[in-house]
């Protein structure tokens, strides 16, 4: 598989690893990415890790994949990360999310986050 896509329940935390979405499995992972929705607890959040996806998403496939942050947004998101060391994945990336995710080269900076993040959104 080209992506996986993992619920962490006790976290609340969806995390996304992909070696490359293509317009062939576009709809796969958004049909995926829907069904984590139905389980995700607001105050939720999530990781995509791109450091090992072999090309960056076409303009056909990021317009595929739109949906999924607001898919995210009204399933009630407390932040969202992704990982990235090529300059074109943190462009696409940024472009991609916006302001919606922070970039991070390494796990442990991007969990440290998302980890600050859960502790604030249980004392807040």
């Amino acid at each position: 598989m080209t992506f996986t896509i993992d619920y962490n329940v006790r976290k609340n935390r969806i995390e996304v690893i992909t070696n490359g979405i293509n317009e062939e499995n576009a709809n796969d992972y958004n049909e995926q990415f829907a069904e984590i929705m139905e389980l995700v607890k607001p105050g939720f959040t999530g990781i995509t890790d791109v450091r090992t996806s072999k090309s960056v998403l076409s303009p056909e496939v990021a317009a595929l994949l739109a949906p999924t942050g607001e898919m995210a947004t009204a399933a009630g998101v407390a932040g969202w990360v992704y990982i990235a060391d090529a300059p074109v994945w943190i462009m696409q990336m940024k472009r991609l999310f916006g302001n919606f995710a922070v970039h991070y080269k390494t796990r442990e900076e991007a969990i440290a986050y998302l980890d600050s993040l859960t502790i604030n959104t249980i004392y807040n």
